[in-house]
């Protein structure tokens, strides 16, 4: 199944930050861990949250070296382990007191180079393009065109005006809708105008060439997104936002998340949804059961649906919904990070259940290494599932490619009009 690692790959999910982003704060080799999904399983082990805002590496390999060994089977952190080896070449597999300096100056120094991006992604990677959600700006539009398309994040549009969430906030501080609405000038005080800015949102991305919209509010709330009046949303609206009861806030947002639905429908931009595991080291899971989503899938027969991340640990759930509805997609990103035995157990299974045309695959990371190694884990995980079928007879060798050249690439393409 060599001929795996030659499929060029679209990406349907990244995050990953600006070259001149990551150069603001100081380089150097825990900054790239600090900024990688490694960062939940050291504060997991115990490490404590704030010791990565250290000034001084040394200071933060101090308690570094207390934790590391208590996440070094995690696939967190063999993935950027991984990704030092391919691009960075070392040879070691945890990190010792000799090999982090040396370490840190190649991050400096590929950091450096102005072809690291189209290196690490296009040629390393394998990427055609990636889908990149920036939830941390969504007014501006900072990406590289020959490298990364946009996706409209709406979380500022449906969680409303003062919006402050009692989870922690992560890598990044999400974008305010009263920060869009001043880069856009258009005003909040009336309900009609904050709809006009939804739309403007929208246009805005889907001119910018964006392929959908996306809908993450499990870090926030349930996905269970019940049908209110536009009266009933209008009346909410008008009161001062601290005044809300958490029911009639729920009702607003429930409101603005079916706006957002129909708005993207209309512009025929499908709708990418986070289900299942969160990030940030604190959360309510079931938020993200995607069997809340449900009733939306039946009252929207003509919206596409993606449910990313296989909603693990909820994949029975969303292998359910994808073989019910016609119009219920899957993506595994994020999955062959967390653990490449879990995804080939859980893409294995999808196989058997659903028609493998719904099936797509994105990276999910916020550095370029971490999506190199992403690629690298979903190459390994297909190649594993399609060999098992290869020796059981289900496929030969060519319908094997084929599928996974489908996977990791045909599907998206097909899917979001790329």
């Amino acid at each position: 199944m060599d001929r795996i690692l030659e499929i060029e790959i679209i990406d349907t999910h990244e995050h990953i930050l600006s070259r001149e982003d990551v150069r603001k704060d100081p380089l150097h080799l825990f900054r790239l861990f600090e900024n990688s999904y490694a960062r939940l399983d050291f504060t997991s082990a115990g490490m404590p949250a704030d010791a990565w805002q250290e000034r001084q590496p040394d200071s933060i390999w101090q308690h570094w070296k207390k934790y590391q060994d208590h996440v070094i089977l995690n696939c967190f952190y063999k993935n950027i382990i991984r990704a030092l080896q391919d691009l960075y070449g070392f040879e070691g597999s945890r990190i010792t007191e000799a090999d982090w300096p040396e370490l840190s100056e190649k991050v400096v120094d590929a950091y450096g180079r102005e072809d690291w991006y189209e290196f690490v992604l296009k040629q390393k990677a394998g990427f055609k393009v990636s889908l990149l959600d920036t939830f941390w700006s969504v007014e501006a539009f900072r990406f590289d065109p020959s490298i990364f398309t946009p996706v409209l994040r709406t979380n500022p549009f449906i969680l409303g005006r003062q919006f402050e969430s009692r989870f922690p906030k992560g890598l990044k501080a999400p974008t305010s809708v009263e920060t869009i609405a001043e880069e856009w000038d258009i005003s909040l005080k009336e309900f009609e105008s904050y709809l006009v800015l939804i739309d403007t949102a929208i246009e805005k991305y889907r001119k910018t060439g964006a392929p959908a919209v996306k809908i993450a509010t499990a870090y926030e709330r349930t996905l269970h997104f019940e049908e209110v009046s536009k009266n009933e949303a209008a009346r909410l609206y008008l009161k001062t936002p601290s005044d809300l009861t958490f029911s009639e806030r729920k009702a607003l947002q429930d409101y603005m998340a079916h706006y957002v639905i129909r708005q993207a429908t209309s512009q025929g931009l499908p709708i990418q949804i986070h289900t299942g595991i969160l990030a940030r080291n604190a959360n309510i899971i079931g938020n993200s059961n995607p069997e809340h989503l449900n009733e939306l899938f039946l009252m929207y027969p003509d919206t596409r649906f993606v449910l990313l991340h296989f909603s693990f640990p909820y994949m029975l759930q969303a292998f359910s919904l994808a073989k019910m509805f016609r119009n219920v997609y899957l993506d595994f990103c994020w999955v062959p990070m967390l653990s490449k035995k879990a995804a080939v157990i859980a893409l294995d299974e999808f196989f058997d259940l659903v028609p493998n045309n719904k099936l797509m695959w994105g990276g999910d990371a916020f550095r370029v290494e971490e999506a190199y190694a992403a690629a690298c884990a979903a190459r390994e995980v297909m190649a594993m599932v399609m060999a098992g079928r290869v020796d059981c007879g289900d496929l030969d060798l060519e319908a094997a490619e084929q599928l996974c050249r489908s996977v990791l690439y045909d599907n998206a393409k097909a899917f979001f009009d790329l």
